[in-house]
């Protein structure tokens, strides 16, 4: 169900229009001035009312004539029976409807919003009324309802816009994923074999002329080969790391590892969660703790960072990265503070529906969380194209 609309007040001379007792059907006579007062109030965009419950039972004391236009009723038809409008209620609708005008008693303003089933089809309405208490067991409620199907119809196409969005945004993730995969493994085949028969052709020429003439050029040439290999590898590592192939877990520490030793920070793990977690949602989260772990060692100058990787209620799974650095100040997050990182791991969150939370860690630095839907894996195309294939180099590792 969308949501609900809610306001706080109803104009003063609505409600004391609507609630003159001559100003209902069937009056014989109407005081001077207040035939055009009427007039006005029958030519409102919106049914205005004066409702009259009494221990259960309602009556409506006052109806305009928008009331044909907005409920499908005649004014006369109303003020004879409230359950002509009570009939046109949704189900879903109904025990809400009763239990906003009680609560109205005790707060004395009403808000509901609700669907009738009217002659004219489906119709949203709003209702914005006051309510006063009349005695002990009677209450009065004064306001206007409104058709705001409309207002319903753009929001359900911004929801139904903004579902086509996710469904292709997740898509194309899902495709430079594989793309990624792609790129590093033919980098791994394309240039360990370059570099294999590299290594074969010095040894060659070693053998050749002899290592002995020209000892530091021989060196040289090992060095630039060993180098570029180091660098094959980590770009197709960076790319799509290989080790995801083994499971999230195995990446997760993995990647902890690595940012232990290339940074000099403690990271320790907890990955207790025990559901199947699809190809794509695991590089999903994969890479926002591979994010969290970078803006941790460039902005929080923590000792220590923790990566967490939970089943929560839902079927949803959750992957948390906190440190015990600096911190920051919600209200006023320093310029030094990352925003890209930041975006980028709500973006992909909201993307598989998803949430993002960015808050203090008990440790006293920064703690981010991101829960994502244990939703479908791969397609077939999808998964075959993102599994890497036997490598035919050798010198990539």
């Amino acid at each position: 169900m969308l949501p609900q609309r809610h306001i706080h007040e109803t104009p003063d001379h609505l409600a004391d229009l609507a609630g003159d007792a001559d100003l209902t059907h069937g009056a014989t006579q109407a005081p001077e001035g207040f035939t055009d007062l009427r007039a006005l109030v029958d030519q409102l965009p919106g049914f205005v009312f004066r409702l009259r419950h009494d221990d259960g039972q309602l009556r409506f004391d006052f109806a305009s004539a928008c009331c044909l236009p907005v409920c499908g009723v005649q004014a006369t038809d109303l003020q004879h029976s409230a359950q002509h409008l009570l009939n046109q209620i949704d189900p879903l609708d109904l025990a809400p409807f009763h239990a906003a005008l009680q609560a109205s008693v005790a707060s004395g303003f009403w808000n509901w919003e609700g669907r009738l089933h009217t002659p004219h089809g489906l119709k949203w309405v709003n209702v914005r009324a006051r309510t006063r208490t009349v005695d002990a067991l009677a209450a009065e409620s004064t306001g206007i309802m409104l058709n705001v199907t409309q207002s319903h119809l753009r929001e359900s196409q911004l929801l139904n816009l903004s579902s086509d969005l996710r469904q292709i945004a997740s898509h194309l993730e899902s495709v430079r994923e594989a793309e990624r995969a792609r790129m590093a493994r033919d980098l791994h085949d394309d240039l360990g074999q370059v570099l294999t028969a590299l290594q074969m052709d010095v040894a060659l020429l070693r053998k050749q002329f002899g290592a002995a003439q020209a000892p530091e050029l021989f060196g040289n040439i090992d060095k630039l080969i060993h180098a570029a290999a180091e660098a094959g590898r980590r770009v197709a590592s960076e790319l799509r790391p290989s080790v995801l192939d083994l499971g999230l877990k195995a990446a997760l520490r993995w990647m902890s590892e690595q940012y232990a030793q290339r940074y000099d920070i403690r990271v320790s793990t907890e990955l207790s969660y025990k559901s199947e977690v699809g190809e794509l949602i695991a590089t999903e989260l994969f890479r926002i703790a591979q994010e969290g772990l970078t803006n941790v060692v460039r902005h929080a100058r923590a000792r220590q960072a923790w990566v967490r990787c939970v089943d929560v209620e839902a079927h949803q799974i959750c992957i948390s990265v906190e440190d015990d650095g600096i911190g920051y100040t919600p209200q006023e997050p320093p310029a030094s503070r990352p925003s890209l990182g930041l975006r980028g791991m709500r973006e992909r969150a909201a993307v598989f529906g998803g949430s993002f939370q960015l808050d203090q860690s008990p440790r006293g630095g920064v703690r981010v969380q991101v829960c994502m839907p244990l939703g479908p894996t791969l397609s077939s195309d999808d998964a075959g194209a993102a599994q890497p294939q036997p490598s035919a180099g050798d010198a990539l590792g």
